[in-house]
């Protein structure tokens, strides 16, 4: 008599990174290598090896297909060339590996990984001293007590 399991909807998306992902907002542009049409979507994360993106049409794309990329912000605009790592086309996203960027490229894009990891640890310290700076404020006084904790 064995025991059976049965999973309930959908199993998750194991992580496969190499390299630690960042948050980012940009426009990207996609396209096979072959001239097809440009597709455009946002940035979500990225990472020294490549980044997810929400493209709205992924009926063109294929894993391990290679794409010409482009990826623009307020902050930085570079090209790759990349590998489709992963297709999600109930959530429209699509994974990017990195495979040759050009020498700019790629000090832009440390550049711009260097300054988010500075927000990202700004935004942690910000965090933890607004937690130790709450943790010294004391409580409000309760009803019928003085501003010091005593009643009144």
């Amino acid at each position: 008599m064995g025991i059976k399991i049965q999973m309930i909807g959908k199993p998750r998306l194991v992580e496969h990174r190499q390299a630690k992902r960042y948050r980012f907002r940009g426009d990207a542009t996609v396209r096979r290598l072959d001239s097809a049409p440009a597709l455009r979507g946002c940035v979500l994360d990225l990472s020294e090896r490549g980044c997810l993106l929400r493209l709205p049409d992924l009926s063109d794309l294929k894993v391990d297909e290679l794409v010409d990329l482009s990826v623009s912000s307020n902050a930085v605009s570079f090209r790759a060339v990349g590998t489709v790592s992963r297709c999600d086309p109930d959530h429209w996203r699509i994974g990017i590996s990195f495979v040759n960027l050009t020498r700019r490229g790629e000090a832009d894009l440390l550049d711009l990984i260097a300054d988010l990891e500075t927000v990202q640890q700004l935004g942690r310290a910000c965090v933890q001293e607004i937690r130790v700076t709450r943790r010294d404020v004391p409580p409000p006084p309760l009803d019928g007590q003085d501003p010091d904790g005593q009643d009144r």
